[in-house]
């Protein structure tokens, strides 16, 4: 994994600071296939895309014009209104939590019939990544570039000094389950000076501890239940909340408002393990300075899994130039495009020959780097439905009592059940 150095944490996570976008947001409404228009909420300089671009421009002879969009929620409502626009761009970024919900109105274009021409074999790609815009239907709704697959992040000096077992360096549950890894926060952990862990601030734990605990994670198979609120999946959310609540080997909910504090606290060494999605690696490289520092595999329950954070595109229904979209997205997810994005580090690339290159550690931490890989491999593929932004938007706050120790999330969340069903049945 090289380049890593150009990403700052932001980057990392998705987000990006101000910038100027290329191409401007007008252009006429009909194309003669020379440009490509891309909207996304990640800035062009100093990202992947300025070099994966400028490569396809010389291969293709096609002009691409980027359009810098707002970031967070803020781009969730610009996506909506340029899907309802009669001129949106060629290629869009959709966040994946809501592609169920932008395919339902029909505005996505179905990429069958260029999959199918392609020749792209899903072989090649890793399952969580290949299948993750896919609709009951049948059609793909979008494309998904790579994963960043979560996984924990440990300070291995502090492991060695308190004379806890290092975490496992594949993706094994051996000597790595939950009360291995609750154990080991505990020991790890000083009142008043330091703490063991710090799962609770990654919102993909509700995915990851749900699954693993034997449930569903956020929805049921079909999208008609809101299956956290079943017994065994609430019983995993709880399960983080308790780090906290009954161990206190993680810090409190109110610790960790600020954005990217836990990252801050594991750098400086107040945190001795920590849940990140993999394009950490890069902020921890720049930031930790004290101590040895390494990865380790989600710990194991009734089953293994992690969840990840998808980088999704899709072509509107309404694009001017869907061919030339299209040949930009196959050019993004195959080689030589697809190693541009193993060599900057932000994700793993879906496409397995091209993410192999991320494993490259060489002398620099983390040392078991090649288990992100595996981490990949074992990402479980959630299902959707079509008002998740909503759901979201509901029982997330809810839950802060949970997170806060002034409830318990069986409760919450089964109170919270009949008001989550109803939308997004």
């Amino acid at each position: 994994m090289t380049g890593l150095s150009r990403r700052s944490l932001i980057a990392g996570i998705g987000g990006t600071a101000a910038a100027v976008a290329l191409g401007g947001c007008a252009r006429p409404a009909a194309s003669d296939g020379s440009t490509v228009t891309v909207m996304n909420w990640e800035a062009l300089d100093g990202s992947a895309y300025s070099d994966v671009f400028a490569a396809f421009e010389k291969a293709s002879g096609k002009r691409i014009k980027y359009q810098f969009a707002a970031s967070g929620s803020d781009y969730w409502v610009k996506t909506r209104t340029v899907l309802g626009a009669s001129n949106p761009p060629d290629l869009i970024r959709i966040d994946d939590d809501f592609v169920a919900s932008y395919a339902r109105t029909g505005r996505l274009h179905d990429l069958r019939d260029f999959i199918a021409a392609s020749g792209l074999r899903e072989s090649d790609y890793f399952p969580a990544v290949f299948g993750n815009t896919r609709q009951p239907d049948g059609s793909v709704a979008g494309w998904s570039l790579g994963i960043q697959p979560r996984v924990i992040f440990y300070n291995k000096t502090m492991f060695e000094q308190v004379g806890v077992p290092l975490p496992p360096t594949t993706w094994t549950a051996d000597g790595w389950t939950w009360d291995d890894f609750r154990s080991a926060a505990r020991a790890l952990s000083i009142p008043g000076k330091r703490w063991g862990a710090c799962v609770l601030d990654d919102s993909g734990f509700e995915m990851i501890y749900t699954v693993n605990n034997g449930g569903t994670g956020r929805w049921s198979a079909d999208g008609r239940r809101f299956a956290l609120a079943d017994p065994a999946d609430a019983a995993g959310f709880q399960w983080v909340a308790d780090l906290t609540c009954a161990y206190g080997a993680q810090p409190r909910w109110s610790e960790l408002q600020q954005s990217g504090r836990g990252a801050e606290l594991f750098a400086a060494g107040q945190v001795g393990m920590i849940q990140r999605v993999s394009s950490f690696v890069n902020y921890f490289r720049e930031n930790v300075q004290d101590f040895e520092w390494d990865i380790a595999p989600i710990p194991g329950n009734v089953t293994q899994r992690t969840y990840g954070n998808q980088i999704v595109f899709a072509i509107p229904e309404a694009a001017a130039n869907k061919q030339g979209a299209w040949e930009l997205l196959e050019f993004l997810t195959t080689m030589p495009g697809a190693g541009f994005f193993a060599d900057d580090g932000a994700f793993v690339p879906g496409l397995r020959s091209a993410a192999e290159r991320t494993t490259a550690s060489g002398t620099e931490m983390p040392r078991s780097l090649g288990l992100v890989l595996q981490a990949a491999d074992n990402a479980v593929l959630p299902s959707r439905v079509v008002a998740a932004q909503q759901a979201l938007e509901v029982y997330r706050p809810a839950l802060d009592d949970v997170r806060n120790c002034q409830a318990t999330a069986p409760e919450v969340l089964g109170g919270l059940r009949p008001q989550i069903e109803e939308i997004i049945r």
